[in-house]
């Protein structure tokens, strides 16, 4: 991010740019004027010639945001407390064209050249991140934004962070590749979090992180509070795709133990009336007492294609403006149960030879059998981990009092 300033108070912030293989850049930017700022999204909407598609990443990037740089947008009718979504295009008609500040006509930059010709509509850009009003009668605790310290990275949309030196993750609405319907996946996993808080096994809900609508366009303006994401228990143990792939698989307990508690969290969801929908081994993290914890559990956002059932995808083939979370409740529930015997089989690859291994890798196999109805109930799966269990501790017991 950088910020140029402008004459008489006025600034402008980079925000995200990107383009198209060279061509038709867009660029997110925070206009600010006085003690006002609006969120801008600035779209080229013309293919490019070849002089300027061929040049760096970096050089485009520098070209366009010095042109931006160079446009009078206090002109310009900014909508406020959102985005606006400014698209530019070449036209031989003289009206909503844009005004260069002085000082910037005399350049051999592209966009400046053809500036004269450059005519801009203005709407509220549709693809932009929604924060949702933040709801006081929620029974969940809330923390504000201000107050989350030292934010480091873990994946693309969730992040570590401390509050009053406890650590805890952070999971945003906001994100690199926001995608309309984005925010009502989070809601629903908050919702669903929430109706599983004290449930062991599944991740824990710690509260709501709120803020300050960020799109506010003036200072003293009074708007409500907005919800920008929410913080969970950290697990410190890591993913289960990870441990899978190192030496925890050592350790003959913990497979059988990481599908039972799999299984019945799985199996909490589905009494429930939910589905996870999104099974597989990056979705469950490991506590420091090397629990399975299962995450991202709002049951609608994404999936991967090789996780759903072959039913689950037969009927997406056939129409694909449905998705998973559409689907009904049995063929969801389904699904979930298919992934998670697949799941049984990726830990049992990883398990030594024999015992644990071969266990794990009987049931996935049942649970993933080719017809639906010869396939065995996620019941009947835990209730056959669970006499696999009794079995090893009973045998460890003899064990014992035999030396």
């Amino acid at each position: 991010m950088s910020e140029v300033t402008h004459p008489s108070f006025c600034r402008v912030e980079f925000k995200l740019f990107y383009d198209w293989n060279g061509d038709r850049p867009t660029q997110i930017l925070i206009f600010r004027q006085n003690e006002f700022s609006w969120w801008i999204k600035v779209v080229v909407d013309w293919s490019l010639p070849e002089l300027i598609t061929e040049l760096g990443y970096f050089q485009r990037r520098s070209l366009f945001q010095m042109f931006l740089q160079a446009i009078d947008f206090g002109q310009m009718q900014l909508l406020q407390n959102t985005v606006t979504k400014i698209t530019l295009s070449l036209t031989d008609q003289n009206q909503n064209l844009i005004t260069i500040r002085d000082g910037f006509q005399a350049t051999t930059n592209y966009f400046i050249v053809v500036a004269h010709r450059l005519r801009y509509e203005i709407a509220e850009d549709p693809t932009r991140v929604i924060y949702p009003n933040l709801d006081r009668d929620l029974n969940i605790p809330t923390f504000e934004a201000s107050c989350l310290q030292n934010a480091e990275f873990l994946a693309p949309t969730v992040f570590t962070v401390l509050f009053k030196q406890h650590k805890f993750a952070y999971k945003t609405i906001d994100r690199p590749i926001y995608e309309p319907g984005d925010t009502e996946h989070i809601m629903n996993e908050i919702d669903a979090l929430a109706q599983f808080r004290g449930q062991p096994n599944i991740a824990q809900l710690v509260g709501l992180v709120a803020s300050e609508n960020p799109y506010k366009t003036c200072s003293s303006t009074k708007l409500p509070a907005v919800v920008t994401g929410f913080l969970l228990e950290y697990y410190t143990g890591g993913s289960l795709e990870r441990s899978i792939n190192e030496d925890e698989m050592r350790n003959d307990s913990l497979p059988i133990r990481w599908a039972i508690q799999i299984g019945t969290a799985l199996e909490s969801l589905h009494t429930s009336g939910r589905t996870h929908l999104d099974i597989k081994p990056s979705n469950i993290v490991l506590d420091a007492n090397k629990n399975a914890i299962l995450i991202d559990i709002s049951g609608t956002g994404g999936y991967l294609w090789e996780w759903l059932s072959p039913e689950m995808q037969i009927l997406i083939q056939q129409n694909i403006d449905i998705t998973p979370a559409n689907m009904p409740f049995g063929v969801r529930v389904a699904t979930d149960c298919w992934a998670y015997g697949r799941l049984l089989s990726t830990i049992a690859e990883k398990c030594p030879p024999g015992g644990t291994g071969e266990k794990l890798r009987f049931i996935g196999e049942a649970l993933n059998k080719a017809a639906p109805e010869s396939r065995i109930s996620l019941c009947d799966a835990l209730a056959q981990l669970e006499d696999n269990r009794r079995l090893r501790i009973g045998v460890s017991d003899i064990y014992s009092l035999s030396i």
